[in-house]
């Protein structure tokens, strides 16, 4: 029931015509030529996925006139960025229209309209890319390049925002990332983005963020109403209390001139040898720096703080530190875009032929992400788990060359195609599981989306 529309959208998507005209629109097809632009792209994107190195070789071994690697070689240029860039942002677009219908998604729009994870990962590149991609300088690299994205939980959907510098600091993209929500969305972020414009323009959009609480920031609360705010010293409160939650309903955050609230803060305490581990951290990293870490530091380090303004009606308490768990699943994201998709690596110090492969790997991950999301809709329907990231996108990568090929086959061939391989995506890349250890999203629906029924007590 999932495989036509996705198929049809499959077609749609990857057209001769469309390529052929972003690549007349860029500038990057000024004659024919041995090297159609849409099999060009389709060379970068799938022809390389599942070579064991990422050569021109492997690219030119899916191109349906041969040429050789010089021919493919000279085609990099700064209308190919330009092409490539175009070519993503067309993938981008169609592939963000095409949102599943997953079983779950209703009970989690009942709370919010989308669930945004945000966050961005760096990696070295060539320092021929050094005024292009800065590096933070010292003893890192010379260029570097960061990703910002984010990832939609309900849908599974996959959105690079920018290709950045990696000097650029995720705090500074943290007002346009919230400005960029809607009504009733709800975004999870790490610390790094914490900024009081970034909390006002969510406000404002009528949006809400989710993240855990800098230990730098000041809070202040208000006793009663028409009385002045008082500095909250948040170590020697959670230090006082033996309680294993604590809840702040409403605090406002920041200096004057810079406030963010009203907010809420729930601490969470941490169990004994997490909290060791997470003061032996803040021990070693304070080392480094010559410095030694205060004793409000170390009280605040045995907690989980998280900073909403979300109310609890939406959000309830208890359900906030199973939400938050779902932010580590961009971790896992970015482990398959370097791992299995090598956006970090390139065989070439041309800065062209860098810049366009990582827009080509990134119009892959999109796609491969939309994939997961189908695949993963039709596993909850017909057998109630999930589909995981790592299988399926290892999955299509070992098929690279093969969807390559079967687009120069003709239709009825690419169809063929991909049909075997949504077969073997739902027979091999379910998530394995443990019934002893429910998963964060059995968590969230029975406990939150769908809670059961308390059940009577029965009488002896």
């Amino acid at each position: 029931m999932f495989l036509p529309p996705f198929l049809a959208f499959f077609e749609r998507t990857f057209t001769p015509e469309t390529f052929g005209r972003l690549a007349d629109q860029t500038g990057w097809r000024q004659r024919p030529g041995k090297i159609d632009p849409f099999e060009f792209h389709n060379s970068l994107m799938f022809g390389q996925l599942s070579a064991a190195r990422q050569t021109l070789t492997a690219q030119v071994q899916v191109l349906s006139i041969p040429v050789t690697r010089q021919a493919v070689d000279q085609r990099f240029n700064v209308r190919t960025v330009a092409y490539t860039k175009a070519a993503f942002a067309h993938i981008l677009t169609r592939t963000l229209e095409a949102a599943p219908d997953h079983p779950q998604a209703a009970a989690l729009r009942a709370n919010f309209s989308a669930l945004y994870l945000l966050d961005s990962t760096s990696f070295a590149c060539p320092s021929s890319l050094q005024t292009l991609f800065p590096g933070c300088g010292g003893d890192g690299s010379t260029a570097n390049v960061k990703i910002l994205l984010r990832y939609e939980v309900i849908t599974g959907q996959l959105e690079p925002l920018h290709v950045l510098a990696g000097k650029r600091s995720d705090q500074g993209q943290a007002q346009a990332a919230a400005a960029r929500l809607l009504a009733n969305q709800l975004q999870l972020q790490d610390k790094g983005f914490y900024d009081a414009k970034a909390w006002q323009a969510a406000t404002a959009q009528g949006a809400y963020l989710l993240m855990p609480l800098p230990h730098a920031t000041t809070l202040w609360e208000c006793p009663a109403p028409n009385q002045p705010e008082v500095l909250l010293d948040l170590a020697a409160a959670l230090a006082a209390t033996t309680a294993s939650q604590v809840d702040w309903p409403s605090l406002q955050a920041g200096k004057p001139g810079h406030r963010a609230g009203p907010l809420r803060l729930v601490a969470f305490r941490l169990p004994p040898a997490s909290a060791e581990r997470q003061r032996r951290g803040l021990r070693e990293r304070m080392r480094t720096q010559g410095r030694t870490p205060s004793a409000k530091a170390l009280q605040l380090a045995g907690w989980l703080l998280l900073l909403t303004n979300a109310p609890a009606a939406k959000l309830p308490t208890a359900m906030l530190a199973y939400v938050y768990r779902l932010r580590w699943q961009v971790e896992l994201i970015f482990r398959q875009l370097k791992s299995v998709l090598r956006i970090d690596q390139t065989e070439s110090a041309n800065p062209h032929r860098v810049q366009s492969e990582l827009w080509a790997r990134l119009s892959c991950a999109v796609l491969l992400f939309a994939w997961h999301a189908q695949v993963s809709a039709v596993c909850w329907w017909c057998h109630q788990c999930e589909a995981s990231f790592e299988k399926v996108v290892r999955l299509v990568r070992q098929w690279g060359q093969v969807i390559a090929r079967a687009f120069l086959a003709g239709p009825h061939v690419l169809r063929q195609t991909l049909r075997c391989l949504w077969a073997h995506l739902l027979c091999n890349a379910r998530k394995g599981r443990q019934k002893s250890r429910p998963t964060t999203w059995e968590n969230l629906f029975n406990f939150w989306l769908n809670p059961r029924p308390a059940t009577a007590p029965t009488k002896a």
